[in-house]
């Protein structure tokens, strides 16, 4: 067991290790341009160190708040130091606005920017109350966030016009665990249970018709990091043994590697080691299982 939840792996990490370093060499994303929605706080800003320490030539952060994501882009300039050649651009977005969105696209466009990466690591939040109870409206706006808005930003970063660092284009998931674990996070987060899993399906279908030599789909929990949103949410720092952000940032780079292309179109956790998955019966099992790891009714 690794905290409440079961693992499917030997050995689970809370910190990044030797197989997820963004300093391999096979892990390399020299050249390329990685965008990451939410990328100015908690994982996503991770997400963004771990990028940057890949060498990718632009990290693109997306937020709503123009002053924090302009603070963010230039800590996040600072960090990489004299020694990173690459550039950090904060671009404001709320991807839950489907003008904003096409907006974003439209500038990338102009810009002459082709997107290489693409991390959706937004999410939005529904009350602890049974649906009926929050109410169509509400759960529809989170529905637009958390589905319709992630199908939209995949859609876009797909059909871009030109050619990238690699004739692969790589989407990264920031998920939930809630998406395998029903009975302790999904019943007890109805409406964002039910629109990540609607979320992660979404993606798994995509993957299903998208061979991942033209995108590929990696979706994963990044584990628990204690955030300004966890903090905002009555979390403290000694309620749980927290993971560190270098864990799902680091797992972020794996993931948009060719390594990770077993996994696409499957849903992992960031605390699972890696060369386990790569290797054994685990590998048998993605190999030979086309629904292992993937939402569905399985078992009937």
């Amino acid at each position: 067991m690794w905290g409440p939840y079961a693992t499917l792996t030997d050995t689970v990490h809370k910190n990044s290790y030797a197989a997820i370093d963004p300093l391999r060499p096979e892990l390399s994303q020299a050249g390329r341009t990685v965008v990451i929605t939410g990328g100015n706080s908690g994982v996503g800003y991770g997400v963004a160190q771990a990028f940057i320490r890949a060498s990718a030539a632009r990290v693109i952060i997306l937020g709503r708040r123009v002053e924090v994501l302009a603070t963010a882009a230039q800590n996040l300039t600072v960090e990489a130091g004299a020694g990173y050649k690459g550039e950090v651009l904060g671009l404001p977005c709320d991807i839950s606005d489907v003008a904003a969105v096409n907006t974003l696209w439209e500038k990338l466009r102009a810009d002459g920017i082709f997107v290489d990466v693409l991390v959706l690591n937004v999410a939005a939040f529904a009350p602890s109350k049974p649906l009926l109870e929050v109410g169509t409206d509400a759960i529809w706006k989170i529905y637009g966030a958390n589905v319709r808005a992630q199908l939209q930003m995949t859609e876009r970063f797909y059909k871009q016009e030109g050619k990238g660092a690699s004739d692969t284009k790589n989407l990264v998931h920031v998920s939930t665990a809630s998406i395998h674990d029903f009975i302790k996070i999904t019943s007890n987060a109805l409406g964002y249970g039910l629109t990540k899993h609607a979320g992660q399906l979404t993606l798994q279908l995509i993957a299903q018709d998208t061979p991942p030599e033209k995108m590929q789909v990696v979706s994963y929990h990044p584990g628990a990091i204690f955030t300004d949103a966890a903090k905002s949410s009555g979390w403290t720092e000694d309620a749980l043994p927290w993971d560190h952000v270098d864990l799902p940032g680091h797992f972020a780079v794996w993931a948009a590697s060719p390594e990770a292309k077993f996994l696409h179109g499957r849903f992992v956790w960031a605390a699972w080691d890696v060369e386990q998955l790569k290797n054994g019966k685990l590998r048998k099992r993605i190999d030979e299982e086309p629904a292992f790891l993937k939402i569905g009714v399985n078992g009937l």
